[in-house]
């Protein structure tokens, strides 16, 4: 098939994909459907559900980000307040306790109660080294020994260790607990090294997270939305001036295939008219004019008529080829038929299916007609096939009566680089797509189950109706 075959391109009025692809094709060129106004207001709702996506992508953003950040403060605020509870509150009492000192544990436990009191501290234990509960602010667990857990050897060896516990153990032992904020801390109490544990309220957490989303939203929305505000008529304004042109693109298409209608049908007549009657004149002239001449002479007259009334076929199939006499009924079968003639005298078999056609409006049978005539030109051009196989017949279109048809060939097919070259000059078939398009129907490229090339159109018999 031809490599002068062109897809539609931005902003062109063809839609593509006519009809269900026969198993094995597949579209070349045309991927993607277009109407008069359809590609301006799908871009700018595509504009808009972007920017509503985005305000929701920020949404989510901002409630993840001020959840980290959230925790982030928390856990260092809860290593800070809990060395200064280890360190200034829990250590001098503890040392006391274990040199002996009278009321000294009791003495801790009322300001561990107290401390504790605001809820902001939910428990404290002290540990040894290797896992016994040395102290804690819930009595029972005192005594009690535990594998030693990486965090626990880590404080006793010096160093401060935060995260959220998901299930506390120690913290509230035979009471529904929900996440809490763990953190442990060295402590030196008695000349021993021991960790001192505290678990913290996870409603801070959640209540700096809300914060911080009712800070940070409201900001990054509100820029969205003035950004939106402002791009919104802008955008608006593009699709507008796009749709313009493309109306006056339509305008000016339809306008030049009306002046080459035109001109084909004078041209036409003035073949018609002139040269053909002359020469059908001339031929007329001199096979009268055999029998006067000498005998010798009669094999030239007779080649000199025969060459005048071959350029009388010609110049007839070339004025059927500018501007066809008759398209409509079974007129459309037999001029697609002519145009194969000239495949056939390259020794191409084209076969012709062709159902009858009553009623086809003249927009729709030129266009069947220009489709067919280009689609051939390039089979017989750059295809190198060996067969064609040509389709006409009724279908419907979205619920309306339309006429198929099919060209197939056994040639090379589209290239892979593409089929659109206008760059080069070619725009045998855009006119012939661009009407088609503006005439409600569909032009589907592809190529056919054994190789090959396939181009189908579907145009409405009633166009805007």
């Amino acid at each position: 098939m031809s490599a002068e075959v062109l897809s539609p391109g931005a902003g062109d009025s063809v839609r593509t994909d006519a009809r269900p692809a026969r198993p094995g094709s597949r579209s070349r060129g045309s991927g993607s459907r277009w109407s008069w106004g359809s590609r301006p207001r799908r871009e700018l709702t595509a504009f808009l559900a972007v920017a509503l996506l985005a305000l929701v992508a920020v949404s989510a953003g901002t409630v993840v980000v001020s959840e980290r950040i959230a925790r982030a403060n928390a856990l260092a605020e809860a290593q800070r307040t809990a060395t200064r509870l280890g360190q200034l509150l829990v250590a001098p009492l503890l040392t006391d306790y274990l040199r002996g000192m009278p009321g000294a544990l009791a003495e801790l436990d009322r300001i561990v109660d107290y401390r504790m009191s605001d809820e902001s501290v939910m428990s404290m234990v002290v540990w040894t080294a290797e896992g016994r509960v040395l102290y804690a602010s819930h009595e029972e667990l005192i005594g009690e020994a535990y594998a030693p857990t990486p965090e626990l050897l880590a404080a006793v060896g010096g160093t401060v260790v935060a995260d959220v516990d998901e299930n506390p153990e120690t913290a509230y032992r035979g009471v529904a607990t929900g996440p809490m904020v763990e953190v442990y801390t060295p402590l030196t109490a008695g000349g021993q090294s021991l960790a001192f544990e505290a678990y913290f309220s996870y409603d801070r957490i959640e209540r700096e997270a809300a914060l911080l989303r009712g800070r940070i939203i409201p900001m990054a929305i509100g820029a969205l939305v003035a950004l939106q505000l402002v791009q919104v008529p802008i955008a608006t304004s593009l699709a507008r001036r796009v749709r313009r042109h493309e109306a006056e693109r339509a305008e000016l298409m339809e306008r030049t295939l009306t002046d080459s209608d035109r001109e084909r049908r004078a041209v036409a007549a003035d073949l018609h008219d002139g040269p053909v009657q002359d020469l059908a004149g001339v031929s007329y002239a001199l096979g009268a004019l055999r029998m006067s001449v000498p005998d010798g002479q009669q094999a030239t007259v007779d080649r000199l008529v025969g060459a005048i009334r071959h350029a009388v076929q010609s110049l007839r199939r070339l004025i059927v080829d500018i501007y066809p006499p008759d398209l409509s009924g079974p007129g459309l079968g037999v001029a697609i038929d002519d145009l194969a003639e000239a495949l056939r005298a390259q020794g191409l078999t084209v076969s012709l299916e062709a159902d009858p056609l009553p009623g086809l409006p003249p927009d729709t049978a030129a266009a069947v007609y220009r489709t067919a005539k280009e689609t051939l030109a390039n089979v017989a051009t750059h295809a190198r096939a060996t067969s064609v196989r040509v389709r006409l017949e009724a279908t419907e279109h979205d619920g309306r009566a339309a006429v198929l048809l099919e060209v197939t060939d056994d040639g090379v097919g589209f290239p892979e680089t593409g089929i659109d070259r206008r760059s080069e000059g070619h725009l045998g078939l855009r006119l012939v797509v661009d009407r088609v398009g503006h005439l409600g129907g569909r032009v589907q490229f592809g190529r056919g189950p054994g190789g090959g090339a396939v181009v189908t159109a579907v145009v409405p018999f009633q166009h805007g109706e």
